[in-house]
């Protein structure tokens, strides 16, 4: 059963918005076509870094264009891999600068908007595909058992006559609302707590938002395929689901103390409900008085966190942010009520 890991969300959303500069940010959601999926099972590490390095790329070359920009952004980038209802659903989550370092070291911003999106689709195409046929050409890619030989050279070719998905979301004032909807996947996991209905020996029960139909579903599913999900969305050994590029990259410390000097960094930000991040201290959204986190309550009309001093429910926050294909709501409270 999945547990509440609100504490560590917290933290981690704390540790990142200490390097993000106080400037706009703009959410960039990078998906592969479905074609890919059975490659992807077979080579799960050699295609995370094909996306990982082709989002970023199309991204870098853009920016540095002087038909757009001419900057050097800072980008943090994070791999999702599943979809609403666990299924198989690979895809880049990036928030970057809404602006960036010029030639000449100084801070330009982007404006309202930040690039084409038909341009952003060709150009990410070409670079995951060019990378990917470099694999399959040195051998390095595992076939499916079930794709017959030729198969690879069939769908490479049809998903080069396709359009993409590549969706630009609107304009941040801010990094920290994006950092918190990263923060309840990269540290929650798929599935939580409030999703799942029922659990017997027969199945598990869990809703779901279908933005399809913009429906709440339910959905029921064998303990086995249930199992099967969940554990292909468990990244390999090693492998970091979340990169930092550019100017918030670790090894560009000189420019991105150059920019924090021109832009300032990340303010202190209020958290959903008025959380505050101070071990397992949080702010009581009523009175923001500090109240320590003691456990969960619940009742029959509704359900919420116990505090020493008081006590407050933590609904979802707002935020439209979409999910790979699928427009996504994504709200962003931290400690999901079970």
């Amino acid at each position: 059963m999945p547990l509440c890991s609100g504490r560590k969300q917290l933290q981690w959303v704390d540790q990142q918005r200490r390097k993000l500069f106080d400037t706009e940010h703009f959410h960039v959601v990078f998906t592969i076509p479905h074609e890919y999926l059975p490659l992807w099972q077979y080579n799960e590490e050699k295609l995370t870094d094909i996306l990982f390095l082709s989002s970023k790329e199309t991204l870098f070359e853009l920016m540095a264009s002087k038909d757009y920009h001419g900057v050097t952004p800072g980008m943090l980038m994070a791999l999702h891999t599943w979809g609403r209802q666990l299924t198989l659903h690979p895809h880049i989550h990036c928030l970057i600068t809404a602006g960036g370092l010029t030639l000449r070291e100084k801070w330009k911003e982007t404006g309202e908007y930040l690039l084409p999106v038909r341009v952003v689709k060709s150009l990410y195409r070409g670079k995951f595909q060019a990378l990917l046929l470099e694999q399959y050409r040195a051998g390095l890619l595992k076939l499916p058992p079930s794709w017959s030989i030729g198969q690879f050279d069939i769908l490479f070719k049809a998903c080069y006559r396709k359009e993409w998905s590549v969706r630009i979301q609107e304009r941040y004032e801010h990094g920290q609302g994006v950092l918190l909807y990263f923060s309840r996947y990269i540290k929650g996991g798929p599935l939580k707590p409030k999703q799942i209905l029922n659990v017997d020996h027969k199945g598990l029960d869990f809703r779901y938002f279908d933005h399809r139909d913009q429906r709440r579903k339910q959905l029921r599913l064998k303990p086995q395929e249930f199992l099967r999900r969940v554990l292909q969305h468990i990244p390999p050994i090693g492998k970091h689901m979340v990169r930092s590029y550019g100017l918030y990259a670790g090894c560009n410390k000189k420019k991105h103390d150059l920019c924090s000097n021109q832009v300032g960094l990340m303010k202190d930000q209020r958290l959903p409900a008025g959380l505050q991040i101070q071990d397992l201290m949080v702010e009581c959204g009523q009175c923001h008085e500090s109240t320590k986190l003691t456990g969960r309550v619940w009742s029959k009309a509704k359900k919420g966190i116990s505090f020493i001093k008081g006590a407050a429910r933590q609904d979802s926050a707002g935020g439209n942010v979409q999910h790979g294909d699928e427009p996504d709501t994504a709200g962003m409270g931290l400690f999901s009520s079970a």
